[in-house]
């Protein structure tokens, strides 16, 4: 397996964190809300379960992205106004991303984190308008809704949980 990590020079910010065997191969992208203290080899709990659960679904590849690239442990402390750098990079990044990995399968996993900040539904705003533009041919999943209607988190999921259309 190879690893795949995208950081800012002062480790403030994480792009994408995963492993692939080649890029030709299925791949899970899950797109979370913000990233935390995972680095390769050093899985956190949350991507050690987005592997698992790409694994049950039969993905030789995962990555995980993030709807805003902050480095936070708690969601608390994200960006009170957003960092227009931050997101800008987050962009490109995760173009390059899909532009790498064609066969590819996008999992929707930030649940109601996404109401922490105003700016973050603009950034995903922005996430799904990359998607279109690029005329993403992989499926858009989630495993279940919040009451919210977000999509949830995947840390307290079962492994094999059923993907449903997001």
């Amino acid at each position: 397996m190879n690893w795949i990590y995208k950081n800012n020079a002062d480790n403030t910010a994480r792009f994408t964190l995963g492993e692939y065997n080649t890029i030709n191969e299925k791949t899970l992208i899950c797109v979370g809300i913000n990233p935390s203290t995972a680095t390769p080899n050093h899985l956190d709990p949350t991507l050690s379960k987005v592997k698992s659960i790409s694994i049950n679904h039969n993905y030789a590849n995962w990555v995980m992205i993030n709807v805003y690239p902050q480095r936070a442990t708690n969601p608390n402390n994200l960006h009170i106004i957003c960092n227009e750098q931050f997101h800008s990079e987050n962009i490109i990044q995760i173009q390059n991303l899909l532009a790498t990995f064609t066969n590819a399968d996008i999992l929707f996993a930030y649940g109601n984190l996404i109401n922490k900040r105003p700016y973050l539904k603009s950034c995903l705003t922005d996430i799904m308008k990359l998607i279109k533009d690029l005329h993403f041919v992989g499926n858009l999943f989630c495993i279940k809704r919040t009451l919210k209607g977000n999509p949830v988190h995947p840390l307290y999921q079962k492994d094999n949980a059923n993907f449903m259309l997001f």
